[in-house]
């Protein structure tokens, strides 16, 4: 055997190791070890409307969000099933609406959907593929909160304000009541706050929005991509989701909703939920 070649091979071996210790050691790579796998547990593909996994109202009854001053009232006929594809309307239409907390005639309709009735998760991975245009005063989202009263966390995996086209927001709220007129809470320490605004391309796009929620952090992503992280006020209670779109006649658009175009429609291609399972 040629010793030099030996040598030399092993010369090579040693840079070799020498190089892998320190790539791990100062933290070069950013390869995180996943002992976990993600299974669903809740799932609609939206072939039909399944009136036994939602509900077109608030849990509580209501359909409208009072405290928002919102200009919707939420009718069952504004949500619909096509082709696969689940559309949230939102028109222009008077109707007289009352509910629980209050009554007054609203100028505008719209859908939206509730799986409180027959489904909650505590941890996991939300899942949705939308898509909505950009009109001043429609407001998608995309949320999940907890049945307890008042309803915090609130997680809102996206929402799309109707105000700037090139905008849109995950915001975490989380405390012991909303702040705001008739709470008795103003803010810290009795209610936080903390959002994320994002730039980009979202009217008319199809977007695959998602949460995760761990012991220990929460991860907000579109289209498989990180886009905002959080550590405090984890949600431990189970959590139940709503699509909707609100509309309001927000003071950055000069209190005016444009009613041209209309209806206003979001589309659902599915909705997904998973739990954590050990990789086998």
């Amino acid at each position: 055997m040629n010793s030099n070649r030996y040598r030399n091979h092993n010369n090579v071996k040693c840079i070799l190791f020498f190089l892998t210790v320190i790539n791990f050691s100062c933290g070069f790579t950013t390869v995180e070890k996943q002992d976990y796998e993600w299974q669903i547990t809740f799932e609609d593909n939206f072939d039909t409307y399944d009136r036994t996994k939602w509900i077109n109202m608030h849990d509580n009854g209501n359909r409208t969000i009072w405290s928002n001053n919102e200009s919707e009232w939420y009718k069952d006929e504004n949500v619909s099933v096509e082709n696969g594809i689940l559309k949230l309307s939102a028109k222009k239409e008077s109707i007289y609406g009352k509910d629980i907390e209050s009554e007054k005639q609203f100028e505008y309709t719209s859908g939206m959907i509730c799986n409180a009735k027959s489904f909650t998760q505590a941890y996991g991975k939300w899942e949705m593929r939308v898509k909505f245009p950009f009109k001043h005063g429609y407001w998608p989202a995309f949320f999940l909160v907890p049945k307890q009263r008042p309803s915090l966390p609130e997680i809102d995996v996206f929402e799309y304000f109707g105000i700037n086209e090139d905008k849109i927001y995950t915001t975490h709220h989380w405390g012991l009541d909303y702040k705001g007129p008739g709470t008795g809470n103003q803010g810290e320490p009795f209610y936080y706050v903390k959002n994320k605004e994002i730039t980009g391309d979202f009217s008319d796009k199809w977007m695959v929005w998602s949460f995760e929620c761990f012991p220990d952090k929460m991860i907000w992503k579109l289209d498989g991509k990180i886009v905002f992280e959080a550590t405090d006020g984890i949600p431990t209670a189970p959590l139940y989701m709503i699509a909707n779109v609100a509309v309001k006649d927000h003071k950055e658009n000069d209190f005016g909703i444009d009613d041209t175009g209309l209806p206003y429609v979001m589309e659902i291609d599915y909705v997904r939920v998973y739990k954590m399972v050990p990789k086998k």
